[in-house]
């Protein structure tokens, strides 16, 4: 992937279905992950690696990022690591973007941006302290998308991984993320790589209002990629309503019509941005 691509798909973040999460542990590890078709490849200088291999993960990070296009999950601003990795990819011509680890504060953010402006940040969030002020970090410039860190999640609150337990926090980063007006969030990572439990949890928070998902495995990302794209049915129904109820609004009767349309329009342009460019 090219630096032009880089800067070609920054604008596209907030459509960006599978994240791929990879340690920083070499460049034919980070190229194999790359080679998977993960809408963002994020090289992880966090929980990826042993604090024993940070300073080889920066420089691997570095490196990728001189000629080739990435995030970066850096680590979260109350550790040292958080200063080191952001000086080694400041200014770096492939860094697409950051992924703040464990967020619970906006100024963490704003501390983020101050060092490395103009870079959009996906923010995780990860314990009840973020979920508490989730509304205020969607808010902070520059957060494009919320992520949701379940593993860590689960270990702060005490909580299992069910649909029910986690139906509070996904919904917070739904609700927080439209009210600010920024991309919807992406959903936490599914362990397991049978291909049914994937799809599952990934249509699972599709229905929630997630668009996105983080993974660590790269056989999950055409699972995830496809679960997260319109289907055939989706495309015939939304281009049943446009057709019924006019593309401008003109046939609408009633005020359910309204927000169907929108649906239909949104449903349309996701389509047709995942389609495969010939």
């Amino acid at each position: 992937m090219s630096v032009e691509t880089a800067q070609r798909r920054e604008v596209d973040v907030a459509m960006a279905r599978s994240w791929l999460l990879v340690p920083a542990v070499g460049s034919e590890v980070v190229a194999a992950a790359a080679a998977s078709g993960a809408d963002a490849l994020i090289i992880d200088l966090e929980d990826g690696l042993p604090f024993a291999a940070k300073e080889e993960g920066r420089a691997c990070a570095a490196a990728w990022l001189e000629q080739r296009a990435g995030w970066v999950r850096i680590n979260d601003a109350t550790t040292a690591h958080w200063r080191r990795d952001l000086e080694a990819i400041r200014g770096l011509p492939g860094l697409q973007g950051l992924m703040l680890s464990k967020t619970e504060t906006p100024d963490q953010v704003r501390d983020t941006a101050a060092e490395i402006p103009g870079v959009p940040v996906v923010a995780l969030v990860e314990s009840a302290a973020a979920i508490v002020v989730v509304d205020d970090i969607a808010r902070t410039p520059p957060v494009v998308r919320l992520a949701f860190g379940i593993g860590d999640y689960c270990r702060d609150t005490g909580a299992g991984r069910s649909p029910m337990a986690l139906a509070y926090a996904r919904s917070r980063l739904v609700n927080a993320s439209r009210a600010a007006q920024i991309g919807s969030p992406v959903d936490g990572p599914t362990l397991s790589l049978d291909a049914e439990v994937v799809r599952d949890d990934t249509r699972l928070g599709r229905e929630m209002g997630m668009t996105g998902k983080l993974t660590l495995a790269g056989e999950q990302v055409l699972v995830i990629n496809t679960a997260l794209a319109p289907d055939s049915d989706d495309i015939s129904w939304a281009e049943t309503t446009i057709d019924r109820l006019g593309a401008d609004g003109s046939r609408v009767t009633h005020g359910g019509h309204l927000p169907q349309l929108a649906r239909a329009h949104d449903i349309l342009r996701r389509a047709e941005h995942f389609t495969p460019l010939s």
